[in-house]
């Protein structure tokens, strides 16, 4: 049986000249960037059994483990070097978290991911600036011109400058939106794990960042990191182990 987010996507493909799937990683995480993937499956990916063989396990990069999101990773590499579709990522580091609040610096790395992924693909797909007014009010065609389904995670981003449709959990509906996903997750995997290497007492490598119980002991005891994004940590750490320059009384998260 077909994968039920390869035949979603299939349906709109066939009248359409493909989609476009954007995800982010990362929004919730005490420490690192917050990530996005995005890629472009043109309407012909879907006519060729193949990949819609490759595309068999493709889901929510939640439902799997570390090893498993590596393994359809490289399954999207794969089909990525031979040009069955394209994908790229972007970041949004935690400067620009602090400086822009966690939704705008989302949306910066997901405008990052489309435009990397664009131009990698040689402009077989390019973004569509909203009109100014669905810059405020955040609305935005579901097809950008000239008849690509463009899809974002969740609700519409406001802030995000390009025509796109939201989809509420649309990495367990849509394939394009599940790949970016993995691609997301998995690439921001790879920068915690670097980061474990530099600063161990985090524990990086297993929680990427989360709110692990060896993670908060460490915070607790060695205080954060430049890693580390002050606004998330305010209520979270008392005023004596604050991030430098009291910028951690700016947190708008608490956690349990």
């Amino acid at each position: 049986m077909p994968n039920p987010r390869w035949k979603y996507d299939r349906k709109e493909a066939k009248r359409s000249l493909g989609i476009v799937g954007v995800d982010e990683a990362g929004r919730g995480c005490l420490a690192g960037p917050v990530v996005a993937g995005a890629v472009i499956l043109p309407s012909e990916f879907f006519l060729k059994a193949a990949n819609r063989k490759s595309c068999a396990e493709m889901n929510d990069s939640k439902q799997f483990n570390e090893n498993k999101r590596e393994e359809l990773h490289s399954v999207v590499l794969g089909m990525a070097e031979r040009g069955e579709l394209f994908f790229a990522s972007g970041e949004a580091s935690v400067d620009e978290i602090e400086s822009e609040n966690i939704v705008g610096a989302t949306c910066l790395a997901m405008k990052r991911a489309m435009e990397r992924v664009s131009s990698g693909s040689g402009l077989v797909w390019s973004p569509t600036p909203k009109a100014e007014g669905e810059l405020f009010s955040g609305s935005g065609s579901s097809v950008d011109e000239p008849g690509w389904v463009v899809r974002v995670d969740g609700r519409p981003m406001k802030r995000l400058p390009y025509e796109h449709e939201g989809l509420v959990k649309g990495d367990t509906i849509s394939l394009a939106v599940a790949m970016a996903s993995l691609v997301a997750k998995v690439e921001r995997d790879r920068i915690m794990r670097k980061l474990s290497d530099e600063f161990p007492v985090y524990d990086f490598a297993s929680n990427k960042g989360y709110g692990s119980p060896k993670h908060l002991r460490a915070l607790r005891e060695a205080g954060p990191t430049g890693h580390h994004r002050p606004r998330f940590l305010g209520k979270l750490l008392g005023p004596e182990e604050e991030a430098p320059d009291g910028q951690g009384s700016q947190s708008r998260l608490s956690f349990g």
